[in-house]
């Protein structure tokens, strides 16, 4: 809950400064179309999703992965609802930062209904990026060590902390393959436009593939737990 609720506020926080002081200095400006509450709520969002890639191991701390892995219920059935609480957690920073910025500029900020859409395909995205990237920590044990690498990245080429147009064209097309880089633009949308559109179905479908192969990746976790032993999860 703490990360949850200071991650955007700092994210917020530190944003306005930025701006700020390009403003004073005649540079330009880190901001972007969206309110900052936007950006802000997303970072939270995605700061929170992170914390799902140790969730299904914290079930076996707790003692109740091996009643989990065991369940006749649908792998997807048992252990999503865990992984998407940990990615959905990060909501809490909407108000949080809605108020913050709301207060910072003395005024109530306005709520766009394609900033609220775009929040929404930002929140699928995380919770199937949750559900990967569990699946991923414990198929693959030692890629804890890389935790700390996930969150700035997507931060920085998902359009979040600054706009990407800046960055070479390459970037720019990889960055497309996260569903939450998408969402962030569907956010940033002023007007509906095809393009947005476009956005937001690229978003969709990539939320949906990143859930089959989690899904996927479930199945073959679980086989190894139960059948082989070899992942020592039970």
């Amino acid at each position: 809950m703490m990360n949850a609720v200071l991650t955007p506020l700092c994210f917020l926080l530190m944003k306005a400064v930025a701006d700020a002081g390009g403003a004073q200095s005649g540079g330009v400006s880190v901001a972007v179309a969206a309110p900052a509450w936007v950006d802000a709520s997303m970072a939270g969002l995605w700061s929170s999703t992170t914390l799902a890639v140790g969730i299904i191991g914290y079930q076996r701390y707790v003692g109740t992965l091996q009643y989990l892995a065991t369940s006749v219920v649908p792998p997807a059935q048992v252990f999503l609802p865990i992984v998407a609480a940990a990615a959905m957690l990060g909501c809490v920073g909407v108000p949080v930062s809605w108020v913050t910025e709301s207060v910072l500029k003395a005024r109530f900020v306005p709520v766009a209904g394609l900033q609220l859409f775009g929040y929404c395909l930002a929140v699928l995205a995380c919770v199937a990026s949750a559900a990967l990237l569990a699946g991923l920590f414990v198929l693959f044990s030692r890629a804890t060590v890389y935790e700390p690498l996930i969150l700035l990245p997507i931060w920085m080429l998902s359009g979040i902390v600054a706009n990407t147009d800046s960055l070479p064209e390459v970037v720019r097309g990889i960055a497309l393959f996260h569903p939450l880089t998408s969402a962030v633009r569907v956010a940033h949308a002023s007007t509906l436009s095809v393009e947005v559109v476009g956005f937001a179905a690229l978003s969709i479908l990539l939320t949906v593939l990143y859930m089959i192969i989690a899904q996927r990746m479930m199945h073959i976790i679980l086989r190894k737990a139960i059948q082989e032993g070899s992942l020592n999860l039970l």
